[in-house]
């Protein structure tokens, strides 16, 4: 009866070991320091098709970044995502962008997030972190001026542009890339 009980418990525990060892937790931050990703959210109908209208666009003019959609069912997983810096990226609806930065309308639970604008797309807006380094927003929105989906639209919002954006909207060279090895280690770019 012991030798059964003593089995038992080292079953129960070395499957426990077993499983921890296969979660996806771990592949899914390989994944995100391997491609960009582009967030949308569900409930703002109109990101998640143009956030693959972006892709495209970067696919052709940008193609080491390995760009993907990455979609939020709700707003409160879009503020966790970004507040966290989880997600560097996100493209909304102008009007979703600003109750975002202002925690106002959809985000009126929740407090502003600082993000800026890399480019404006008109009613839509793709915003990045303020951390992310300006040689990578330069060189997507780079990307999306060399693109044939976009016009050029001038930024006609109250949300800061990024340094790196605003750079490559003055048609200055692109800044340095960031010397942190750490910080190049975690970006696609």
């Amino acid at each position: 009866m012991l030798n059964r009980r003593l089995f038992s418990k080292s079953l129960i525990l070395s499957l426990s070991f077993l499983s921890m060892g296969h979660a996806p937790w771990g592949q899914w931050q390989v994944y995100r320091m391997r491609h960009m990703l582009i967030l949308s959210v569900i409930e703002d109908e109109k990101s998640y098709p143009f956030s693959k209208i972006i892709i495209n666009s970067l696919e052709e003019t940008l193609p080491e970044a390995r760009a993907r959609p990455a979609r939020a069912r709700g707003f409160r997983r879009v503020y966790n995502l970004l507040s966290t810096d989880q997600m560097p990226l996100v493209v909304l609806s102008k009007d979703v962008a600003l109750s975002l930065l202002f925690g106002n309308g959809v985000f009126s639970e929740f407090t502003p997030i600082n993000m800026n604008l890399v480019y404006d797309f008109g009613d839509m807006v793709l915003l990045a972190r303020p951390k992310m380094p300006d040689s990578h927003t330069w060189r997507i929105t780079d990307a999306i001026i060399r693109s044939s989906k976009f016009d050029n639209i001038v930024n006609n919002t109250e949300i800061p542009i990024h340094n790196g954006s605003k750079i490559r909207f003055t048609n200055l060279p692109m800044p340095d890339e960031p010397k942190d090895d750490e910080e190049l280690e975690d970006s696609p770019l």
